[in-house]
């Protein structure tokens, strides 16, 4: 949270509060006069000096403006809500009006603290508006409490829009028999990638299946995080600029990434411990696989989602994962093993039969993308770790 406040009767009383961000953002010179003669109106200007909005990109929050009044002859405290004028948080000078007669308040007290500040709402969702396409410098990145109207399931949020859903920390059974606990919450993408938004980081497509809302496949771990930088996770979390991660780290300026294994698994059992995330036997009305996809993929999310609202976490294409491809990582936050020679990739895909589309199967392909006679059954989607 940041804070500014005075006292109307001196008008001098200042309070900063730092944040995570590099450049910590406050609000200052805060000053409050009721209006003579007394209409019930309060005067509200306030300093924002850094950009609050954007410094909320680090716990991934909804910033809102929060001003309140203590009476300190009582105790009492108030907060406004019939607030009128430039209620901003962008950095400079703002003027605000309080109606306190709209709220059946009568402050006449000298001894007044006015507080003007800056308070954060862990977001559900992060939405980037990618529609400037290949040749842009940024893609703007939002938070959201609650889905849209009409919800995300929409063509827009397949296409031009991308999606994530805030996953919170927890504790699992990873594989059914051994525990694992992740520390920080993440964010986890509602679909997987789809060739429309691949193609507008990338400016290509190399999908075997055309269709701009089916995932786009016969794409290698090394396109998504690069050959050089991007091959040396656990160790490193860098990636290549040329690749597609790379440009979309670059136009948003935070660290997406594929998930760890463990984040894919947590989020696909989305709290539950049957063999599949809605229950123990296979159901076409949650996966695309051999039983029901005429040999090829389908538009995303046209099947039910898991119980954390996630859709085609089984089925569809499988999904690659950042870890190196060997003996199961348990324990805190586990980055699988420290080498390899394959990644894991999870979920099942259009050509499977439903026993490799669980929710705990997992397997191997060559990072490079070799043999890619198979290579239109593999996609992914994005993640987001947060450091709260």
């Amino acid at each position: 949270m940041f804070k500014g406040q005075l006292k109307m009767a001196t008008a001098i009383a200042t309070i900063l509060l730092a944040t995570s961000s590099p450049a910590a953002p406050a609000i200052t010179g805060v000053t409050a006069q009721q209006r003579y003669p007394w209409n019930g109106k309060v005067d509200i200007t306030y300093t924002v000096s850094g950009d609050i909005a954007a410094a909320t990109h680090a716990q991934a929050a909804i910033p809102s403006l929060k001003v309140t009044a203590r009476d300190q002859d009582t105790g009492t405290s108030y907060t406004a809500t019939a607030l009128s004028g430039d209620t901003g948080l962008s950095d400079g000078t703002h003027a605000l009006v309080w109606d306190m007669d709209t709220q059946g308040l009568s402050l006449k007290s000298t001894n007044v603290v006015f507080s003007v500040s800056c308070e954060t709402t862990p977001a559900t969702y992060c939405v980037i508006d990618l529609s400037a396409g290949a040749n842009a410098t940024s893609y703007p990145v939002t938070y959201l409490a609650e889905p849209p109207s009409g919800g995300f399931n929409v063509d827009v949020y397949k296409t031009t829009k991308l999606v994530l859903k805030r996953v919170e920390a927890g504790s699992f059974q990873m594989g059914g028999s051994a525990n694992v606990t992740l520390t920080k919450p993440f964010f986890l993408g509602l679909f997987e990638v789809t060739q429309k938004q691949y193609s507008l980081v990338t400016g290509s497509n190399p999908s075997n299946f055309s269709g701009d809302k089916r995932p786009v496949e016969k794409v290698s771990y090394n396109a998504i995080r690069g050959s050089s930088n991007g091959a040396k996770w656990p160790t490193s979390n860098a990636v290549d600029s040329s690749s597609f991660l790379g440009k979309f780290r670059a136009r948003t300026g935070l660290d997406f990434d594929l998930p760890t294994e463990a984040q894919w698994e947590y989020a696909c059992c989305a709290g539950t411990t049957t063999t599949y995330s809605y229950g123990n036997s296979a159901s076409g009305n949650y996966m695309w696989y051999t039983s029901n996809s005429s040999s090829q993929t389908h538009e995303v999310g046209t099947k039910s989602p898991n119980p954390w609202g996630l859709y085609d976490m089984h089925g569809n294409v499988w999904e690659w994962c950042l870890d190196w491809y060997g003996t199961l990582s348990y324990g805190t936050d586990p980055k699988g093993s420290s080498s390899g020679s394959y990644r894991v990739v999870r979920g099942g895909g259009w050509g499977d039969k439903a026993s490799s589309c669980t929710s705990s199967n997992r397997y191997n392909r060559n990072p490079s993308g070799e043999n890619v006679g198979y290579g239109s059954y593999y996609g992914f989607r994005l993640s987001r770790a947060l450091n709260q």
